[in-house]
C-alpha cells in the first residue's frame, strides 16, 4: 500500500431488523491517517430516513460512527455496505485496521450484528 487514498468499506451481513448501530474502527496511527469516513446507503434501505455521526480520534487511531434509522418501526434486514472510511497512508508498517461494533432493534432491544472483517493491510 503506497500513499492512498484507500478507501476501507464497512459491510453488515445477514442483519435482521437493525434500527441502529454504533462502530469502532481502530487502525495504527503511525501507518495511516483518516481523510474521511462516510455514510452508505444501507441503513437508508426502504426509504428510511438516518442519521450519520462520526468521531475521529487521529492521536489514537480510533473512528466512532453510529448511525440510527429515525422513527424506525421495521428495521433493516440482509447485507449490505454501512459506512467507509478514506485513509492516506503516513508511514510504513502494519495498519492494524479493526472493526467492531453494536446495533439495536426497533425499540432499542440489543440485535445480532455480523460485520465483514476488514482484511490485513501493510504499508510500505
Amino acid at each position: 500500500m503506497g500513499a492512498g487514498p484507500y478507501t476501507v468499506a464497512i459491510s453488515a451481513t445477514n442483519a435482521t431488523r437493525l434500527s441502529g448501530l454504533s462502530l469502532t474502527v481502530t487502525f495504527n496511527p503511525s501507518a495511516l491517517r483518516v481523510r474521511a469516513g462516510s455514510e452508505r446507503s444501507f441503513m437508508r434501505a426502504g426509504g428510511a430516513q438516518a442519521t450519520f455521526t462520526q468521531m475521529v480520534d487521529a492521536a489514537t487511531g480510533r473512528i466512532d460512527i453510529a448511525i440510527v434509522r429515525t422513527g424506525d418501526a421495521t428495521g433493516v434486514a440482509g447485507t449490505g455496505l454501512l459506512a467507509a472510511v478514506l485513509f492516506d497512508a503516513v508511514g510504513g508498517g502494519a495498519a492494524n485496521i479493526s472493526v467492531t461494533g453494536t446495533a439495536t432493534a426497533p425499540g432499542g432491544a440489543a440485535a445480532s450484528l455480523q460485520l465483514t472483517p476488514v482484511p490485513a493491510v501493510t504499508v510500505r
